[in-house]
């Protein structure tokens, strides 16, 4: 794809969609009007791409299909996909034919998702595969016909719901004037921060890495990007892997992700770095020291310094084609802000909700006002105000223009209260927290868990989370720290100690109180956050178990019996196909059991695999015995 002037582009179609109606068949006709790649994709070994006018086709094809096996009924539709070529597609091609496409949420628990059709009145369900839900399923690559609907009933009104933290059933409907809105406040976003305008080699690829049936990946990741007619980058899967090998091989340039992901990057690059010796953990701290310093006094071309200085370390993260990042969805940490941008890796901080859309994001272009972690300014389609308990409101143009919760419409009535509490400096606003979340103290104070969760940096914690448990004198402040099940007695022991003393440091009204570790999930390993309502509801019903730190003992080690030795010895012997009395501690895998090349590479894929440990393949010194191979994964699991 040749570059294009985004500049003129962004002109032409924000005028176009500002003089226009404003429905979403206005939205369509402008965002299809050219030639560039709309997708890439590869299979692992071949890039796959399809342009605009390429998709359009599929959907108009796709639309002449389900207007002749459904009619244009303006009925609600069902889309139970993933991000892909195909998504697009069914959205579009639902609308076109006359109907309402729902957003189905594929990680929602069925019940929930039957819940919401019933009230939708939902029959059909667009899908690759058949769907388990109860409605008749339209498989997206079958769909043919011979009339081609044309715009005049285009349908003008979508549906989505929330993230699920309460398990509620929340419904927000959007027609294409506020889809529209959102769509213009790009204009904004340019005005203040024209990096997110920037290529890479003349092309501008964002990850679809944020579900559509989101409300940040559909605003802000598939509607920014597509009306002004740039890439987007789809996964065969969301493992580490293959997230940084598509980054590389298709030189994306944006990404927009959750917190899990950034902090996923900084575990991975600290733990690195300890491991090669203090010396280059020291080393490292100086350059992002230097680098950020230098982005302060070079805002301009200071990420591409800073990306240079830190090569060693892009090249193994994402690459060095990365530009702008977003993050959204939840807290994000300091230090992780800190690191990111540190290395070149432009990262800016937004807010929105499924109720009010993508109302805002920090833009300043130097590190030291994006560090510390303001969500920025409001929008021109949106409003903001904090009410006497501190909670934000927003209202304007852009807000869904409906919300149903348990089937019952919600009223608005000019302002929406978010729940969060915020606070505003110099036209710039800060979350404390959700005002659901709050702690009562025993004295009788508030507490935050929010400002007490971002204090604790415990990168070998698989997730953290800090609320208030029922105790003998009232609610008690209480940090649970998820850990692997194999995690080694030595990780056990640092995790303790190190919360142990941040807890020291803390206030002793606002400190915690109780400490658990615990080997079950907090949230679904692709939630956005963990939702404290959903985790009490899992511990009170025995989902979530919780150990006290004192009573937590490693299930690793090296010996034969452990629980690590015995996982590993499981892979062994599946592979060679030998006896589990055969694989003792010392036996050597070649020697001892005469393993072939290619079988041992196979032990390695599957212990890789096992224990999502990516690199395990590429070390320098291979283990040979069972001792080896569990002494090697208690260090880096």
């Amino acid at each position: 794809m040749k570059k294009n002037n985004i500049k003129k582009i962004l002109v032409r179609n924000s005028t176009a969609l500002q003089n226009s109606q404003k429905r979403l068949c206005d939205i369509y006709e402008i965002m299809f009007s050219n030639e560039n790649v709309l997708c890439e994709s590869n299979d692992g070994y071949r890039i796959k791409k399809e342009t605009y006018s390429q998709i359009k086709n599929r959907i108009e094809k796709a639309a002449s299909g389900l207007y002749t096996k459904l009619g244009a009924n303006h009925n609600y539709v069902g889309l139970e996909m993933e991000n892909s070529a195909e998504w697009i597609i069914g959205f579009w091609a639902i609308l076109k034919s006359g109907n309402k496409p729902y957003l189905v949420n594929t990680r929602y628990p069925a019940t929930l998702t039957n819940s919401i059709f019933k009230t939708l009145n939902i029959k059909y369900t667009v899908c690759c595969e058949p769907s388990l839900l109860k409605t008749e399923s339209i498989l997206i690559n079958e769909l043919d016909g011979e009339i081609i609907p044309d715009n005049s009933i285009f349908e003008d009104e979508i549906a989505f719901s929330s993230s699920a933290t309460s398990m509620n059933e929340v419904i927000c409907f959007y027609t294409g004037f506020q889809i529209s809105e959102q769509i213009l406040n790009f204009k904004d976003i340019i005005k203040r921060e024209p990096r997110i305008a920037k290529h890479y080699k003349g092309e501008l690829k964002q990850l679809a890495f944020l579900p559509f049936y989101h409300i940040f990946g559909l605003f802000a990741v598939y509607f920014w990007f597509t009306f002004f007619g740039r890439t987007l980058v789809f996964l065969r899967d969301y493992s580490a892997q293959t997230i940084q090998k598509t980054c590389k091989r298709h030189n994306v340039t944006h990404i927009f992700a959750v917190p899990a992901l950034w902090h996923t990057v900084e575990k991975n690059i600290i733990s690195a770095a300890k491991d090669m010796g203090e010396k280059k953990y020291n080393k490292l701290q100086k350059a992002l020291k230097l680098c950020t310093t230098l982005q302060n006094i070079f805002p301009r071309i200071g990420p591409s310094i800073a990306k240079s200085i830190m090569s060693e370390i892009t090249q193994k993260v994402f690459g060095k084609s990365i530009i702008f990042c977003i993050n959204g969805g939840s807290y994000i940490k300091d230090s992780a802000l800190e690191l990111l941008n540190g290395i070149g890796y432009c990262t800016y901080n937004g807010y929105g909700m499924s109720e009010i859309g993508i109302t805002s994001v920090e833009l300043r272009r130097k590190p030291k006002w994006r560090n510390q972690n303001s969500i920025g300014m409001p929008f021109t389609s949106v409003e903001y105000k904090i009410d006497k308990d501190g909670i934000l409101m927003v209202k304007g143009s852009s807000l869904c223009v409906k919300k149903l919760k348990n089937g019952k419409e919600e009223k608005f009535d000019g302002w929406f209260k978010t729940g969060d509490k915020m606070e505003c400096r110099d036209g710039n606003y800060f979350i404390l927290g959700r005002e659901s979340d709050v702690v009562i103290g025993e004295n009788g104070e508030n507490i935050n868990p929010d400002v007490i969760e971002k204090l604790f940096t415990l990168n070998n914690a698989t997730a953290i989370s800090v609320l208030g448990l029922d105790g003998e004198n009232g609610q008690e402040l209480s940090l649970i720290l998820q850990v692997g099940e194999f995690i080694s007695q030595t990780t056990v022991d640092e995790l303790r100690n190190t919360a142990y003393k941040i807890n020291d440091t803390l206030d002793k009204a606002c400190a915690i109180k109780k400490f658990y570790f615990t080997n079950d999930n907090l949230c679904p390993p692709t939630a956005i956050k963990v939702s404290r309502q959903q985790l009490y509801k899992k511990i009170k019903d025995g989902e979530v178990t919780l150990i006290p730190f004192s009573e937590m003992k490693s299930s690793s080690g090296s010996n034969e019996d452990s629980k690590l030795s015995l996982a590993v010895k499981e892979i062994i012997c599946d592979i060679l196909k030998v006896e589990p009395e055969k694989v003792l501690a010392d036996t050597h895998i070649f020697y001892d059991l005469g393993a072939t090349s290619i079988q041992y590479f196979s032990i390695l894929s599957a212990l890789s695999e096992k224990f999502s440990i990516s690199n395990y393949q590429k070390t320098d010194t291979y283990c040979y015995t069972l001792k080896e191979i569990c002494e090697y994964i208690e260090k880096h699991i």
